[in-house]
């Protein structure tokens, strides 16, 4: 962050650039003699944010992973109510404590106030480009951040008309582009820059290069209402330029629908005069006649172009082209007064079909969750078929085998088919035909066995795939280990043990990148016949393969003196719930103590009131640590405090915690039933209870931070995470690696005197005061082939996710690098030969595949959030409708121009307060408040409050 705002202060520097790029140039070229088997020395490089050039190449797709943020100088596109608005990027977060705002300079040289969020185009460095500089001259960006030359405005707009008249010149063949990428070349999503080549017939590499305002002009083209109905933008296309395309039969039936309005068609009057009988009888309490109405197939159509409207109609950055003709078809009804996006849900409600609670964010999202059920079904029944064995899983009888083969030849059997893979140069992970699973398990030879050892594996009773487990092992000293130690193995589930890299499964999980949870459902990443009964960690008595990551911490201050990566097998797995270890350990690293954790535990609400349903958990909600089980609980303590030790290393190197506090959601019955998205034979009754449930609601807070054992177990995941990058950086192996940079240099000072004077020492938390003026300036999290560390958790070392491999994809290719470097050492060990294979996925491979990854990761985020924003809001609406009080106490976050931000205590969930000029003048960060929550849209979603008092 600090390069890039120096660069940014001195246009750019040429030198430094040129550097880094040499820099990164000789790491790949380290790389791919891996690649090609050449085993290098160990790489530690380490590479701060590249500088952003601004070349036409970097706008989109991988090499703009590292340069997510808007910066001042950059040309942008701003959205808002649907109209585009062209400027120059000026200043990214103001000095009002804490308030996070945007402003850019647009035509007239006029300040324009605006969310990051909203920015969908831009042009990084356009400022500091020759041909602007040489037209405006040099903006200092350091004595006048705000302030750009005068003709700013103008500069952007006259950028933005010539691409505008380039569209308009091309735009015969700009409409070729949908029937080009769907029917010719079979595509389902397209880039921007993809887009341009194509219609500006530079798709031959050794053509020109596309211009700016080539690419901006095809921006311009995919974001115009018209388009609309046949391209979608993604949620991130700020940096990815990706654009979904929609089916024909959703286009076709677009327009159809437009068609028959337009002309008056008779289909278009029989379905109203049907709706409207629906609706009426509805509103009476009466749907006898609901058993014998039918939709037809124009009723259908009908209904699809209706439901897509109440989708996408809330959409804040671009047109949503059906919401134009939503009146004409609903106001012949007579039934509604306002026609707006509200209107389409409402109706859909009143005709049979939707339930008053659907959550339409699932289909708001361009990530569909069920696009890929039917082929992993035939996936799982091929495998069946062709290798049985790898759904059983049967471990007693392979380690029977194990035992008979090495009786017989030890070094022949662990070794023959390694020789074979390196002869051939392939990994022996990977395997010819994308449908062969592994026969046997490659890394058995090299499998270490921890005995019955008792392995602990904690958590919720809700959880279904437990994928980590951990146990610790006093050192004893010797001459050997001087100092007082002890080991600590974090075991992991371990797919990879049957699953091949380039398996179509594998491909599959890929597809998906993680597993998705939503309060009304999970859509796995793997089959759950492979999560929940053949690879979990659960305790059924039977031998467990795991991936095993372990480091021995020295007692005196958690550092860590060595490690080991190793596939292991575990025998004795006890599982445990976090609520009743958290009655057996101590509360001292807890922010705010068991009081706060009791707080926290009891801080709920439920709808309906007056009903109480009772929820299926997988394993018993209680009792999983028995009070009179000394041996268990004195061992949990001890997990505890060698977990503590490290994060007391952690914490001397500056790492810190802060916690607002968020909502989680319970909807029981779980999961709910899913209602149909097509195919509508005729109106469904959801108040008929025999066959439909409204789902109680719960919200309650999260109890991540306010419970010692939830925080255990993330220490010792923190330490996995450690170790894997050491392993990674020292045998020279492409990963992906979690960074955070650290502030730029102008906050660096204040965050680390506050850090330092402020951090709790023990619990390592930051008062909210104390850090919510600080907020905007921390740098987010990024996947990257490079370790640069993570700055707010204390490491400088790398770090790397490697815990969850039944649930997140990078996961799983981590185990699948790791392994192959194992096995390449055993190899190379016990033979004579001197030439290694290349790892499973090369750097070239990985690096793409970081901006895959994490954008999806960030498009399932947002999904998550706002799902649980959605059903947040549906309780609140339903207490409003009930007469029921909606008054809670907050947490002023930051002062807002009529209000304020606040946080509810009692839920975790944030929004906008109005309040009184007098009330604004006097708040701060931290003041205690009541405020009620008078407007409730949960289909937007959205919420509005007023101020109520002080506390």
């Amino acid at each position: 962050m600090e390069e890039r705002n120096r660069a940014l202060a001195y246009a750019r520097g040429i030198s430094e650039r040129n550097a880094r790029q040499e820099q990164e140039a000789k790491r790949r070229a380290a790389m791919r003699l891996m690649d090609r088997g050449e085993a290098p020395k160990p790489v530690y490089t380490y590479r701060a944010p590249k500088i952003v050039p601004g070349d036409v190449a970097e706008l989109f797709g991988a090499d703009s992973i590292q340069n997510r943020e808007v910066l001042p100088g950059d040309f942008v596109e701003i959205r808002k109510g649907g109209n585009a608005i062209c400027g120059i990027y000026t200043q990214n977060f103001d000095q009002a404590e804490g308030r996070l705002q945007s402003t850019s300079i647009v035509q007239g040289d006029q300040v324009l106030t605006h969310r990051t969020a909203d920015v969908v185009f831009r042009i990084p460095g356009y400022m500091f480009r020759d041909k602007v500089r040489n037209t405006l001259g040099h903006w200092d960006i350091i004595a006048n951040p705000t302030t750009p030359p005068q003709g700013t405005g103008k500069v952007a707009s006259a950028f933005a008309d010539e691409a505008s008249m380039l569209m308009g010149t091309f735009y015969t063949r700009f409409n070729t582009l949908y029937d080009t990428f769907w029917h010719d070349r079979k595509r389902t999503m397209l880039t921007t820059p993809e887009a341009a080549r194509y219609v500006f017939g530079k798709e031959d590499t050794s053509n020109s290069p596309l211009t700016l305002q080539e690419l901006y002009a095809t921006h311009l083209f995919l974001t115009q209402d018209a388009s609309l109905t046949r391209f979608v933008p993604s949620v991130a296309v700020r940096w990815t330029g990706e654009f979904t395309l929609r089916r024909p039969q959703e286009v076709l039936l677009t327009e159809t629908v437009i068609d028959w309005m337009r002309k008056d068609d008779s289909r278009v009057a029989q379905f109203l005069q049907k709706a409207k009988e629906l609706v009426e009888g509805n509103r009476r309490g009466d749907k006898s006649s609901w058993n014998t109405t039918t939709f037809t197939e124009s009723d259908r159509t009908l209904i699809e172009f209706v439901r897509q409207t109440a989708i996408n109609g809330y959409s804040d950055l671009f047109g949503v082209p059906q919401l134009a003709y939503l009146p004409k078809l609903l106001r012949p009804l007579g039934v509604y007064d306002d026609i707006e996006p509200r209107t389409a849900f409402e109706f859909l409600t009143e005709i049979g079909v939707w339930p008053r609670w659907y959550n339409m964010e699932i289909n708001r999202s361009t990530i569909s969750l069920t696009s890929g059920d039917v082929e992993e079904q035939a996936i799982v029944n091929r495998i069946r078929d062709l290798n049985p064995e790898s759904l059983q899983h049967d471990f007693d009888n392979e380690l029977q085998r194990l035992r008979q083969e090495s009786s017989v030849d030890k070094t022949a059997v662990q070794d023959g088919s390694n020789r074979s893979y390196i002869a051939n140069h392939r990994n022996p992970l990977v395997l010819e035909s994308p449908t062969e699973m592994y026969k046997r398990d490659p890394c058995d030879a090299i499998r270490h066995d921890f005995g019955h050892q008792p392995i602990y594996a904690i958590d919720d009773p809700s959880a279904s795939e437990l994928d980590d487990a951990f146990s610790i092992e006093p050192v004893p000293v010797t001459t050997l280990t001087p100092q007082a130690s002890t080991w600590v193995h974090v075991h992991v589930a371990d797919p990879t043990s049957i699953l091949p890299p380039y398996h179509e499964m594998a491909r599959l999980a890929g597809n998906r990148i993680q597993t998705t949870y939503l309060p009304e459902g999970t859509w796995p990443m793997l089959p759950r016949a492979l999560t929940e009964e053949t690879l979990s960690l659960k305790n059924d008595g039977r031998p467990k393969k795991v991936m095993t990551f372990s480091a021995r911490l020295r007692d005196g201050d958690g550092e860590i003196l060595e490690y080991k990566v190793r596939p292991g097998i575990v025998r004795k797995v006890v599982t445990l719930n976090y609520d009743d270890v958290d009655d057996v350990i101590a509360w001292d690293r807890v922010h705010g103590g068991r009081a706060e954790g009791d707080r926290v535990c009891s801080s709920s609400m439920t709808m309906p009131e007056d009903r109480v349903l009772e929820r299926t958990y997988y394993r018993s909600t209680k009792g999983s640590v028995a009070a009179h089980d000394i041996a268990l609980i004195r061992e949990l303590n001890r997990l505890q405090d060698v977990a503590q030790r490290h994060t007391d290393a952690r914490l001397r190197k500056g790492a810190f915690n802060f916690s607002l506090g968020r909502p989680m959601i319970e909807l029981t019955p779980y999961p709910l039933r899913r209602v149909a998205e097509k195919g509508w034979q005729g109106p469904i009754d959801y108040s008929d209870k025999t066959a439909w449930q409204e789902p109680q609601i719960t919200v309650r807070l999260d109890p991540s931070f306010a419970s010692p054992s939830r925080l255990m177990v993330a220490e010792y995941m923190i330490m996995a995470g450690r170790v894997a990058s050491m392993f990674a950086q020292e045998n020279g192996l492409p990963t992906l690696f979690r960074n955070q940079s650290a502030p730029a240099e102008k906050y660096r000072t204040l965050f680390e005197e506050t850090i330092r004077t402020k951090t709790n020492p023990k619990t390592g938390m930051l008062n909210m005061v104390d850090m919510l003026p600080l907020r905007p300036y921390i740098a987010g999290a990024e996947i990257s082939t490079t370790p640069t560390g993570h700055w707010s958790m204390g490491i400088q070392d790398g770090y790397c996710k490697v815990t969850s491999p039944l649930r997140r994809y990078s996961d799983m290719l981590a185990h699948w690098q790791m392994k192959g470097a194992l096995l390449n050492k055993h190899a190379l060990s016990s033979s004579t030969t001197s030439v290694s294979t290349p790892p499973v996925f090369s750097l070239d491979m990985l690096v793409p595949l970081a901006g895959i990854i994490r954008d999806r990761e960030r498009m399932l985020g947002m999904l998550e959030a706002r799902s649980v924003k959605y059903w947040l809001f549906e309780m609140l609406r339903r207490r409003f409708d009930s007469g029921l009080s909606n008054e809670f106490e907050g947490i002023i976050l930051n002062p807002t121009a009529d209000g304020y931000n606040v946080i509810s205590t009692l839920l975790g969930f944030q929004t906008v307060v109005k309040a009184e000029a007098g009330i604004m003048e006097t708040s701060k960060i931290g003041d205690r408040v009541v405020f009620e929550v008078n407007n409730c849209n949960p289909q937007r979603p959205y919420i509005g409050a007023r101020h109520i008092s002080m506390v």
